[in-house]
């Protein structure tokens, strides 16, 4: 560190050398008068209005001491040009006269980081805020989107990074889902991530270590894998939901060494508030499937008795050879299939019999797949789009969808939509869709979900890449029509 200013030796030559090496921003000397014996380099760089104030301070210390026993006095010099946090002592030089000696701290630094961790604090209290979204009829994919919304606006204005994922872990199966993500790159179909130490990147090290990673040069750690096209640095930090490890947050950047201890520790910050944000959406979800279950019991349990009831009396009447008895048998009959179908949960499709008995085959010429785990499901919606003219293949798991849409490209005639259900035992929604997005970009995919359920995020992985919309079981069948039909409309109208 240089001097800028001498005038004089200090009696000992200790006091400003032991500050200096203590505090290392840099050192001033002042007479009782304000004159500055001694300077070092880095005063030259102050703001003006703050060396002036530094002066003043450093003088009257020299003047009028320092109250009480204290040997030295902290203080905070604020101006329009930034914050210095000095330490000041009063010591003896040259013929006995007495000056202050302040030690300089850049307090700048300091402040900037405090109102950066006061923003991501503001920002992340503003993700927890989901009471007025969570009241309204706002479905998964939308309370998920305004999630992505408010972490891209931290991305932008607070950190000012343009390349991360956010990764979920599934406890069953130890994968990172990515939930959300931008210019990073997919994933191809079948490669995953696991919340494992070795082999899957520095996400799977930070999610099974629980610990941070910065690192500087991505192509000498041999933890990395690809993401950002072009990447030289990363940056990746848990989402802890007390000390549990949920997920992860992953930035990267082109250049070497982009990111700093402070980046890392705002980021964990952040990643606190990111978790719970993302617990409290599946905790809902979870809860909101349940009560359709309890639903259905009740209804089931509450209409067991007046059923059994009614058709007692319907053969006490059939017995008595009653005009209308089989009438009534029938339509008894009627109404405890359309209860229990109205109940029975995601793996039902309703209101089929309340399509038109004459339908113009609006499909008709339209080759579509429909893949789901459940017959029920799978039977009824290729009876309802066989109806409406189109020709329907159907699968019952993830693999072999994938297999049919690659088949058919591969023989010119690709289909014109995909219909698939997001939670197959092999694959997930998201697996389908971009599966069929790569060997058959112009085909359109409808992702279905129980009651809005999405263990892996597939609907705002799959929207953020051109998905074509999203049907919430159990549906009703002219809601299905219409999605198809509009998928295929867009198909049609496309170039």
């Amino acid at each position: 560190m240089g001097c800028s200013a001498v005038h004089a030796e200090p009696s000992s030559g200790t006091v400003a050398e032991r500050l200096i090496e203590q505090i290392g921003d840099g050192v001033m000397v002042v007479d009782s008068e304000g004159a500055v014996i001694f300077q070092s380099a880095r005063c030259g760089e102050v703001p003006a209005s703050l060396l002036e104030k530094l002066k003043r301070l450093a003088a009257q210390v020299a003047r009028d001491g320092i109250e009480g026993d204290r040997r030295s006095l902290l203080r905070r010099l604020t101006s329009t040009e930034g914050t210095l946090e000095v330490v000041v002592t009063r010591e003896g030089w040259g013929d006995g006269a007495l000056v202050g000696i302040a030690a300089i701290a850049d307090g700048t630094s300091r402040d900037q980081l405090r109102t950066r961790i006061a923003r991501v604090e503001d920002a992340g209290v503003a993700l927890l805020d989901l009471d007025a979204i969570i009241v309204n009829p706002l479905n998964v994919s939308e309370r998920l989107r305004l999630i992505e919304q408010r972490v891209a606006e931290v991305m932008r204005q607070i950190f000012h990074w343009d390349a991360y994922e956010v990764r979920l872990r599934d406890r069953r199966t130890e994968r990172l889902e990515i939930v959300l993500s931008k210019n990073i790159e997919a994933q191809k179909v079948g490669e995953y991530i696991f919340a494992i130490e070795s082999g899957n990147g520095v996400c799977g090290w930070v999610a099974s270590t629980g610990r941070s990673a910065r690192v500087d040069d991505v192509t000498i750690d041999l933890r990395y894998r690809p993401g950002l096209k072009g990447a030289r640095s990363c940056l990746t930090v848990p989402l802890l939901l007390r000390e549990r490890v949920v997920g992860v947050v992953n930035i990267e950047d082109p250049a070497v060494a982009a990111f700093s201890d402070e980046d890392r520790l705002v980021l964990e910050i952040f990643g606190r508030y990111l978790a719970m944000a993302l617990n409290i959406l599946d905790m809902l979800l979870v809860e909101r499937c349940m009560a359709h279950e309890r639903l259905r019991q009740t209804v089931m349990d509450e209409a067991e008795v007046p059923l059994a009831r009614l058709r007692s009396a319907a053969l006490a009447i059939a017995a008595g050879r009653l005009e209308g008895h089989e009438a009534m048998e029938q339509a008894l009959e009627a109404l405890d299939a359309r209860l229990r179908n109205a109940t029975s949960g995601a793996q039902t499709v309703l209101g089929i019999d309340r399509l038109p008995s004459s339908v113009d085959a609006p499909l008709a010429g339209f080759k579509i797949l429909v893949a789901d785990d459940e017959s029920m499901v799978r039977e009824s919606i290729k009876a309802i789009l066989q109806r409406a003219g189109a020709t329907v293949e159907v699968r019952d798991n993830g693999a072999g969808a994938l297999d049919a849409v690659r088949s058919a490209a591969s023989t010119q005639s690709p289909y014109d939509l995909v219909v698939s259900d997001i939670r197959m035992p092999d694959r997930t929604g998201y697996d389908v869709f971009r599966g069929t997005v790569e060997c058959s970009p112009g085909t359109p995919v409808i992702l279905m979900t129980g009651f809005g359920y999405d263990p892996h995020h597939s609907i705002l992985r799959s929207s953020q890449e051109g998905l074509s919309s999203v049907i919430f079981k159990p549906f009703q069948a002219s809601d299905l029509l219409s999605d198809v039909s509009k998928a295929l409309s867009n198909r049609r109208a496309a170039p």
